[in-house]
């Protein structure tokens, strides 16, 4: 499977990975036939790429860290607790452990430590996705720190519930596409003390938790909200939920601006260890991150196109590569490289959607 902009598609291209619209239902499903007219569906949503399964990348897989049943089952999950915390103010707390549990056991069934995923969510679909992803980060990073069952538990379940104060913000605040102003954007940080104080009486909750909740927005240098802590004070698992709030975040696509890299993405967090985030945990945090995805487009330094096709721990910015173009002879490639054995071959970037559409190169590499 590759990552293509769906711009390139020209229609029977078999769909790889189900997407999701924006109210947490499935869009098109995994195995579905590509359509022409989807295309305006997807950019209206925002989704600008999507996986596909083609000859170019047969025998590519890219494996998510929990199984799609599971991820989907917790995006449902996470918008039928908005659901009934709307019509009841109550929270079902048991079907929130019994998923954290199930979101454990499949990461610790991983024998690599390794996000290597790139997540298609539609443009306002972003808050059901984005817990998601945030809880399973907060329990990869918590295993590589060494974090027992217990702990990754309170982990999960604070990554699912980090953001719920928002649900008491309006949605033309949230969703609003231009800058806000700073009466809106003081409702906006209000979301972490509103979340707290839906969950701080719960008994089921336990404090590492509500911590997350709470203080997810703290900085190491005092500035954060909604208390002002500083360092030490700012509790270990709310440190490692600002970090994954923060990756999944700059990633994704909103309905003001398009995402980052991975790698830009990284390079700005590795920025903000100096005030915002604990350097410590970012480190081990940027060790478990790949850097180009299996099935990413890449340009490499001799002027070739290739997708990579296997992220290695021990080496995680010289993956092995499936090359398909030669941009100085125009002529179509197929060979694997390894760029752990290929020292003098280097990953430039990746092609980002731009790219394909404004060069007549790369477009016709990417069409074929």
């Amino acid at each position: 499977m590759r990552l293509v902009p769906v711009e390139c598609l020209n229609g029977g291209e078999i769909i790889a990975k189900t997407i999701i619209d924006k109210d947490g239902s499935r869009l098109l499903a995994k195995n579905t036939s590509f359509k022409l007219y989807y295309k305006e569906k997807l950019l209206e949503r925002g989704i600008d790429k999507i996986y596909i399964v083609d000859d170019l990348s047969e025998g590519i897989e890219n494996k998510d860290v929990i199984s799609e049943q599971v991820r989907l089952e917790t995006i449902d999950l996470v918008k039928d607790m908005v659901s009934l915390f709307k019509a009841t103010q109550q929270i079902d707390v048991h079907r929130l452990e019994d998923t954290a549990v199930r979101i454990i056991e499949e990461i610790l069934n991983n024998k690599e430590i390794l996000y290597d995923i790139v997540d298609i969510k539609a443009k306002d679909n972003y808050t059901y996705c984005h817990s998601v992803n945030v809880a399973v980060l907060c329990v990869m990073l918590g295993r590589k720190m060494g974090g027992n069952k217990s702990y990754l538990k309170k982990l999960a379940i604070g990554g699912l519930l980090h953001d719920f104060g928002k649900i008491l913000v309006p949605d033309e605040v949230l969703n609003k596409p231009v800058k806000l102003s700073n009466q809106e954007y003081n409702l906006i940080k209000q979301h972490p003390l509103q979340g707290y104080h839906i969950f701080k009486e719960h008994p089921s909750l336990t404090p590492i938790t509500k911590a997350m909740i709470l203080m997810h927005h703290e900085q190491i240098g005092g500035k954060g909200y909604p208390l002002g802590l500083t360092g030490e004070k700012i509790p270990e698992a709310a440190k490692i939920c600002a970090i994954c709030d923060i990756f999944d975040a700059m990633t994704s696509k909103r309905i003001h601006r398009d995402p980052y890299t991975i790698i830009d993405t990284l390079n700005e967090m590795e920025k903000m260890t100096r005030y915002h985030l604990d350097s410590d945990i970012f480190k081990i945090f940027r060790s478990i991150i790949c850097y180009y995805p299996v099935g990413t487009t890449v340009l490499l330094s001799d002027d070739t196109i290739a997708i990579v096709e296997k992220n290695k721990t021990e080496a995680i910015n010289q993956p092995t590569v499936r090359v398909i173009y030669d941009l100085k002879s125009q002529q179509e490639l197929f060979k694997r490289l390894d760029l752990v054995l290929h020292d003098d071959i280097k990953i430039q970037r990746e092609l980002v959607p731009d790219e394909y559409m404004n060069n007549p190169a790369i477009l016709r590499a990417m069409k074929k």
